[in-house]
């Protein structure tokens, strides 16, 4: 099957081959979030196709309920594309795939960290506004999504608006020369919806 989705133009390169970390950076009204909700949830119906199953882990530093989670965000994404909305099951507390191959799980990372590495068959991982996620909290991460064995490769995902450019999030990906860390800046002017 072939689908085409919307994407602001500057995420078409963050999304193609072969990466360890995607990402974007800039202001609000970029579209960042709503596109990254969105190919989070493409990148599962494709393991889910394949017959790999696993879960979709989207983090945030701060996260005391689901209502600080991006579950609203990952519901939206999916409800704008019929073959997504077709492939998943959206509850008021869950996103699952219908062939039950592929679930959405959330998690806080200021007080939950260690409770991420007891997660099992993390297919990928999003980090949405993740300028204030800590050090401490990039070092579990970051192993935890390579736990699998060799031959498993889990992706960061990691999105944010700037505001310091000591953060642990600039100086570890912003900044990257490794080829495997794809990481745009999009702002208002990129995000063709904006109004």
């Amino acid at each position: 099957m072939k689908a085409q989705v919307a994407l602001p133009a500057k995420l078409i390169s963050v999304f193609e081959g072969k990466a360890d970390v995607r990402g974007a950076y800039g202001g609000r009204g970029s579209g960042k979030t709503r596109s990254f909700a969105k190919m989070a949830a493409i990148k599962g119906y494709i393991y889910g196709k394949q017959g790999i199953a696993g879960q979709i882990l989207c983090a945030r530093q701060f996260m005391n309920s689901l209502d600080d989670s991006s579950l609203e965000e990952c519901k939206r994404a999916i409800e704008e594309e019929p073959f997504l909305l077709d492939y998943y099951e959206v509850g008021d507390k869950y996103i699952k795939s219908k062939d039950g191959l592929i679930w959405f799980s959330f998690a806080g990372l200021d007080r939950n960290i260690n409770s991420v590495k007891s997660k099992g068959r993390i297919l990928l991982c999003w980090v949405d506004e993740a300028e204030p996620v800590t050090e401490g909290a990039w070092q579990i991460l970051e192993p935890t999504l390579r736990e699998e064995g060799d031959d498993w490769n889990a992706e960061l995902w990691v999105t944010w608006n700037p505001v310091r450019k000591t953060s642990p999030v600039e100086t570890r990906y912003r900044f990257s020369p490794n080829d495997l860390v794809k990481i745009v800046q999009l702002n208002w002017k990129d995000n063709p919806k904006f109004p």
